[in-house]
């Protein structure tokens, strides 16, 4: 008797977290379509030849190419050199920004390429520009 208890137990478990998994996969499918993307417009820039000390600044024009909002979560730039400044940290869909980008060129020689990423909320978590300098003495 304890053994057909035991298996019914059992078995209404398994009923019972099967229709769970199925739930969560056509939430999953709903929330599918509804994502936000990051597009930068340009994604590298060659700013040539410079002077050591210089100072280069350039801006990336970005926009929300997904079909909710962007959200920038973080702006990480490649070394201490580089400072930056975002426009708009939460873009609705098809918005555009910027991303100021001021390369300082000083105790720097020979080709450079600094970057900055964007982490964000979209489909692609991180995207990354990409500024490239000849630093001359």
């Amino acid at each position: 008797m304890r053994t057909i208890k035991l298996w019914g137990g059992l078995i209404l478990l398994i009923a019972l977290s099967c229709g769970r998994k199925s739930n969560q996969s056509s939430e999953r499918v709903a929330d599918s379509t509804h994502f936000a993307e990051l597009t930068y417009v340009e994604d590298f820039f060659d700013a040539g030849t410079m002077h050591s000390g210089e100072l280069v600044k350039h801006s990336f024009k970005f926009r929300s190419t997904g079909n909710m909002s962007l959200v920038v979560k973080d702006v990480i730039p490649s070394c201490g050199c580089i400072n930056v400044n975002v426009s708009k940290k939460i873009l609705k869909p098809y918005e555009e920004a910027q991303l100021e980008v001021v390369f300082d060129s000083k105790s720097w020689f020979g080709s450079q390429y600094k970057s900055v990423t964007l982490r964000t909320n979209g489909v692609i978590r991180e995207k990354s520009v990409t500024l490239k300098a000849n630093v001359i003495p």
